[in-house]
This record gives C-alpha cells, structure tokens and sequence, in this order.
C-alpha cells in the first residue's frame, strides 16, 4: 500500500517537473534582437592579442543563444577546432547614452584544461571584450583566472 503511494507521488510529481512550466519565457526579453545586429555578429572574427579565430555561425532571434567555433592558432591547440556558445542581448535605445549590443561567448580548451569566456560588446565593427580565462592547475593559489581586455575584429 505504501509502495503504491509513493509511486503514485512519485509520477505525480514527475509530471508537474516534466511541463513546459520551466521553460525560460523569452518574450518578456526588454528588448527584440534586430535581424540586421544579428547579421553583423555572424561571421569569423579574430583579436590581436592571441590571433585566435572564432566562428558565430548562427544567433537564435529569439533566446540570443549563439553558437559557433573556436581555433587557436598557437600553441599545443593550434588548428583544433572548439565549440563556442554564448549570448546576445539588448535593451532600447536611450538617445543622450551610449548603446551597445551586449556579447558573450565561452569554450573549453580541453587541451589545456582551462575554460576561455569572453563577455562584453558590439560597437560599430568591433566585439570588445574582458578576456577570463580559468586555468586548473597553477602554481599558486590565487593565479587560476587571468583577465585581459581583447578586441575582435571580423576577418573578411
């Protein structure tokens, strides 16, 4: 008798947890993703500082998600190809501010360990970011995340 209680909880439940009641409700987003800024993210982007190229093959119009891919050109991972997801998003307009189209975007270098995010945003032809990246071993304590300002421009 307990047993078939505690099934019929355990299904009752697993049916309220199985809706779409979780599902993230992307139309309360402030503010659409234009099409036209969508388009300009699209496409192989580069940074001086350490050459690696990424990839923004697609941005979902709805969500922001991007996907794409990541190359370092350097080092042991040079030439390996890396799956890059992120996020676009962006708010109205404010006419005496200044508006960007906030980026961000992350991989795992499984090469090396360490998980590379780059958050920051579109200005003009540019993608400017803040550049952590996490490292899993090093040879002191406070040393596992590195910063540094980078600024993407697309390879034609």
């Amino acid at each position: 008798m307990k047993l078939t209680k505690l099934l019929a909880l355990g299904l009752a439940l697993s049916a309220t947890w199985s809706g779409d009641a979780s599902a993230v409700d992307y139309s309360k987003r402030i503010q659409p993703l234009d099409a036209a800024v969508l388009n300009r993210i699209v496409g192989k982007w580069t940074n001086p500082v350490d050459k690696v190229v990424i990839e923004i093959t697609s941005v979902d119009p709805s969500s922001g998600r991007l996907s794409g891919k990541e190359w370092p050109t350097t080092g042991q991972a040079a030439g390996s190809e890396h799956e890059l997801v992120g996020w676009v998003s962006a708010a109205p307009t404010r006419e005496t501010s200044d508006n960007v189209i906030p980026i961000s975007f992350s991989t795992s270098l499984h090469e090396y360990g360490t998980l590379p995010v780059w958050a920051g945003f579109l200005r003009d032809d540019n993608i400017i970011t803040m550049h952590y990246l996490v490292w899993p071993t090093t040879g002191y304590s406070w040393n596992h995340i590195s910063t540094f300002q980078e600024t993407w421009t697309r390879l034609r």
